[in-house]
């Protein structure tokens, strides 16, 4: 169970930063769609293990 919700914050994340950056700036811009991907990945790569150490 924490594996699945490590990947669903990791995905949540990758999904936040461009859809806030879509509403602050009105418009979807590639970049942000990369950056949050980015970010997502590095949170699923890097994050905290299950089970916790």
């Amino acid at each position: 169970m924490g594996r699945l919700a490590h990947i669903g914050m990791a995905i949540a994340i990758a999904l936040a930063i461009p859809a806030i950056a879509a509403l602050v700036n009105g418009a979807l811009l590639f970049e942000f769609v990369v950056l949050g991907a980015v970010i997502g990945f590095a949170y699923w790569y890097w994050g905290p293990q299950w089970p916790p150490l």
